[in-house]
């Protein structure tokens, strides 16, 4: 199958359960491969709505709001994130990278001290 055919199964599926959001996130997932960014924000908003403790919807949501350089919108969802996988060392990179953007450099910093630490402590 291609990506217009399962966009076009999933979006089936989403009229027969309205509220699903792992349904809602596979969309936007599927929205974003085709780079329909705005389309996909939508998906994954909806779907952080219902449920805002999937780590996926979190992860997924967070960086298309990155991608989008929605750095402050960006930086509050990668937050929740963190509160329930701490250690995502993909995601503190990418919220010390949103920090900076908005000129937060001393919360950067302390993000890159955290993987650099992490580094350390691997060798």
């Amino acid at each position: 199958m291609n990506i217009i055919e399962d966009l076009d199964r999933k979006l089936d599926q989403l009229t027969k359960n309205p509220t699903n959001s792992c349904i809602l996130n596979d969309i936007g997932v599927l929205l974003y491969r085709v780079n329909d960014w705005e389309n996909a924000e939508k998906y994954f908003h909806r779907a952080y709505e219902l449920d805002s403790k999937n780590g996926d919807i979190l992860f997924n949501y967070a960086l298309i709001l990155y991608k989008q350089d929605k750095f402050r919108e960006a930086i509050f969802i990668y937050e929740a994130y963190l509160k329930f996988y701490e250690y995502d060392k993909e995601v503190i990179q990418k919220l010390g990278d949103c920090y900076f953007m908005i000129g937060e450099y001393g919360l950067a910093s302390k993000m890159y001290k955290l993987l650099q630490r992490d580094r350390e402590g691997n060798h």
